[in-house]
């Protein structure tokens, strides 16, 4: 080793920007505390270990500790250690004749991915391309059988939870015949709140993971009968969507509400006197007023740039929406009040 790869190689395992091991220890038991205490957001504590610790530590590796679990210096033992490279033949038959994924060998192995195919290189065995490696049969089942998900629960029946996800998915959220989705860059509560009714109406425990490129939440829904359950309830992301028609018929208050309040989570905005809302379908306006005016909450229409606002202005009005409908996301809330 040179002298210059010996100066990087003493920078190259020197985590949490030199703070001492010890310390390092007693943040994370600090973390881990709050977040259970308060819920608070990586942002924020992050502010709070500052405060309290002189210390700045990455929101990255704060969402690490709260979201996937990783506990400090846990791998120390191991990271150093080399794995023996199987012999050419075994990975020959494993990725070549039986056509299973780098990753699922990487599992096999426990090792990386990036270690896997490295060990292919050396050993001569050409990899498959992205497409190829999409359309192996085990990637094909692995993808057909996620799709497939089936509920433990009788989902037919349209609840409050299941009217919520409607609202969001009328907002913030996507879906196609396959595959739902809900993106966000902060209020985790909101995230989590999405999931936690897809648990309640479909008997599945869906999880969220932080997506570091774009520093945003994501939770993805991968299954084709959940989906297919979802679009028959009506048209969405289209510019001419509207409310469903089974929400808008509902005798049932909460229904209502909690349609809306999805909705709002997504697309609402608390102002200083008002709450506002826009869309750029006139048919999802008309129908978020018909909604409004079955809960008996007055608000207004007016223009602002080139897309209709709705406006839930005076006292009596905000608090009857607060009651009613309200948000699951903090920030509002606590405006709202």
């Amino acid at each position: 080793m040179n002298k210059n790869n010996r100066k990087k190689s003493k920078n190259i395992y020197k985590p949490y920007n030199g703070t001492s091991r010890e310390l390092v220890l007693k943040i994370h038991e600090f973390v881990i505390k709050i977040r259970n205490e308060r819920v608070y957001g990586q942002r924020t504590i992050s502010k709070e270990i500052k405060k309290k610790y002189g210390v700045i530590l990455s929101e990255n590796t704060i969402s690490g500790w709260i979201h996937r679990h990783i506990i400090p210096f846990a791998n120390e033992k191991t990271q150093f250690k080399s794995k023996q490279i199987p012999p050419k033949k075994e990975l020959f038959n494993l990725y070549i004749k039986k056509m299973i994924s780098a990753s699922r060998i990487a599992q096999k192995y426990k090792v990386a991915t990036a270690t896997v195919i490295d060990w292919l290189k050396n050993s001569g065995i050409k990899l498959r391309s992205h497409t190829e490696s999409m359309n192996t049969p085990n990637i094909r089942k692995e993808l057909c059988d996620l799709r497939l998900t089936k509920p433990t629960k009788d989902y037919n029946k349209l609840t409050p939870e299941k009217a919520y996800i409607l609202g969001v998915l009328c907002g913030d959220g996507y879906i196609d015949k396959n595959f739902a989705k809900l993106e966000i860059r902060k209020d985790i509560e909101f995230i989590e709140e999405f999931l936690r009714c897809f648990k309640q109406v479909y008997g599945i425990n869906y999880n969220y993971y932080f997506y570091n490129r774009r520093n945003s939440y994501i939770a993805n829904i991968a299954s084709r009968v959940i989906c297919r359950d979802l679009l028959h309830y009506g048209d969405f992301g289209t510019k001419k969507w509207g409310a469903p028609i089974a929400i808008l018929n509902s005798e049932d208050v909460s229904i209502k509400s909690s349609f809306l309040k999805g909705f709002y989570d997504s697309e609402g905005h608390v102002g200083e006197y008002a709450i506002t809302l826009t869309s750029y379908s006139k048919k999802a306006i008309g129908d978020i007023c018909k909604l409004l005016d079955q809960l008996k909450i007055k608000h207004i229409i007016y223009k602002s740039s080139k897309y209709p606002v709705i406006g839930i202005k005076k006292k009596e009005n905000l608090r009857l929406f607060r009651e009613l409908i309200g948000f699951t996301i903090k920030r509002k809330m606590e405006k709202l009040r």
